[in-house]
């Protein structure tokens, strides 16, 4: 499917502009959209777009992400890990329930 067909009626995120900023940037530095070559002028609007986004200044959030005081910057994208590890424990635990 195409990303840039206005999804983002469909797919709405929730939660602030910053954590999506966060997605985004760990996207583009892992590398794993179009093999690395997709840089953060393309990418950024895709993403917004899909989730409904107004565009915003993708730049300025990511220079308010480095600037945060704590051991890790990436609150968002440690919570995203926590609920996903927390959702396999959950699964793991219901699989052995029923056996």
């Amino acid at each position: 499917f195409c990303l840039s067909r206005g999804l983002g009626d469909v797919y709405k995120r929730q939660g602030n502009a910053v954590g999506l900023v966060e997605l985004i940037y760990a996207l583009y530095a892992t590398g794993c959209i179009n093999g690395g070559k997709a840089s953060l002028k393309e990418l950024a609007p895709v993403l917004y777009s899909f989730f409904g986004v107004e565009s915003k200044d993708c730049y300025r959030f990511y220079t308010d992400i480095k600037r945060r005081k704590s051991d890790s910057r990436t609150y968002f994208l440690e919570k995203m890990q926590d609920k996903l590890n927390a959702k396999m424990r959950h699964d793991d635990e219901l699989e052995r329930m029923r056996r």
